[in-house]
């Protein structure tokens, strides 16, 4: 259900974006299990884009005219425009990031479902082996939440079955194009071809459950790996290298006398080093999350 912030978006810009909507904008959406339309979506981007242009200008403005000035430091005429530009670019940011949401909600999914499925066809395999029917199968599995999004998958497949009177082939056809997981839907298709084709679904499952393992197992090893790259990484980047343009830089001053690259210090204290642990810190999460 829509905010009412974002209800007042859909009234002001509803007959621009429900012109302007894509398929693939509503495909991400679905494929993210956002419950909201891909107009609606749009409107939410514009007006947020809309307020972070003018929240950014005050802001800009008092970097400008009242902190550059209290740090005795003038900006040369790149850095002026930059600064007077800056509203504009974080309201362009902030439409593209907003755009991209759906998107990495998707991929998130899609790892979550990967990292489950190995678990999932164990259970549904020894259900199958009882001759249960696929259309029991994911009724069973859409109940269990412990396998997390491939349990969402197997609800929204029997939901189309029971609700919408679709066919279980169908019913997984429809959703295999919008499952944000590449082995799920690699899984889906072979379900297809072994249902229609009367084999074992038992053999199947069993096959597929001792893949999707071994590979997890893969994964699990090249993450420890890259992890220790990061480490180092970290080391040579956030720690020696800062600590050597903390040296550097004060001697350089020293030497030619030129007090105004102290605004460099400034640069690289509140923005180069808060923005390098960051970035680590996004790209580990990143990394935990997929492995």
């Amino acid at each position: 259900m829509l905010k009412t912030l974002e209800r007042k978006a859909y009234q002001w810009f509803g007959n621009f974006t429900i012109k302007h909507e894509s398929a693939n904008l509503r495909n991400k959406l679905r494929s993210a299990h956002m419950q909201i339309k891909a107009d609606a979506y749009l409107s939410i981007v514009l007006l947020y884009t809309i307020i972070s242009g003018i929240i950014a200008v005050p802001i800009c403005l008092f970097v400008l005219f009242v902190f550059f000035p209290l740090i005795s430091v003038n900006p040369q005429l790149l850095i002026f425009w930059l600064i007077v530009l800056m509203p504009v670019i974080i309201a362009v940011l902030t439409f593209l990031i907003f755009l991209q949401i759906p998107s990495s909600k998707a991929k998130i999914r899609g790892k979550k479902i990967d990292l489950n499925l190995s678990y999932a066809l164990n259970f549904v395999a020894a259900m199958s082996s009882a001759g249960v029917t696929p259309t029991e199968i994911f009724k069973s599995l859409s109940k269990q939440k412990i396998y997390g999004e491939v349990q969402k998958e197997a609800a929204w497949i029997y939901r189309d079955v029971s609700l919408l009177g679709k066919d279980i082939i169908q019913s997984i056809k429809d959703n295999m194009y919008l499952s944000p997981s590449e082995r799920f839907r690699e899984f889906l298709q072979g379900l297809i071809v072994t249902i229609t084709s009367g084999g074992s679904l038992k053999t199947y499952f069993s096959a597929k459950a001792d893949q999707y393992m071994i590979e997890n197992r893969q994964k699990q090893k090249q993450l420890f790996e890259s992890l220790g790259v990061m480490a180092e990484s970290y080391v040579t980047a956030a720690v020696a290298g800062i600590l050597l343009l903390f040296i550097v830089i004060p001697l350089m001053m020293i030497i030619s006398g030129d007090s105004n690259q102290i605004f460099f210090l400034y640069l690289i204290t509140f923005l180069l080093v808060p923005l390098i642990h960051i970035s680590f810190t996004v790209i580990i999460r990143m990394m935990s999350m997929e492995g």
